[in-house]
């Protein structure tokens, strides 16, 4: 692909696992279902990960990272790794807070 990423979209990942917590909220709503609503904070923590990926790591792995300096990378990866934590756990409090499960 031109762009270097064999056609993924930035934050595509992230959108999707967005529209299934979107999912996840409208069937815990529904009567009997309230134990689906454990099931989003998988998808919170998964949606934090792969937000950190399209924040942090887009641009150094295009043409997978052959134009990338390593220290760039380094930085990156760094960047990438304490973000997927930081922005898990804040999708992961924003799910208790709007379930309150």
């Amino acid at each position: 692909m031109p762009n270097g990423h064999g056609g993924n979209v930035r934050f595509g990942s992230a959108l999707m696992l967005l529209v299934l917590l979107l999912i996840v909220y409208v069937l815990s709503r529904k009567e009997g279902l309230a134990w689906v609503a454990y099931g989003g904070y998988v998808v919170a923590a998964a949606f934090g990960w792969r937000f950190a990926h399209g924040l942090h790591l887009w641009k150094v792995t295009e043409y997978d990272g052959a134009y990338t300096s390593e220290e760039a990378i380094d930085r990156a990866v760094n960047r990438y790794l304490l973000g997927s934590v930081v922005y898990a756990v804040a999708a992961i409090a924003a799910w208790y807070f709007v379930t309150g499960l």
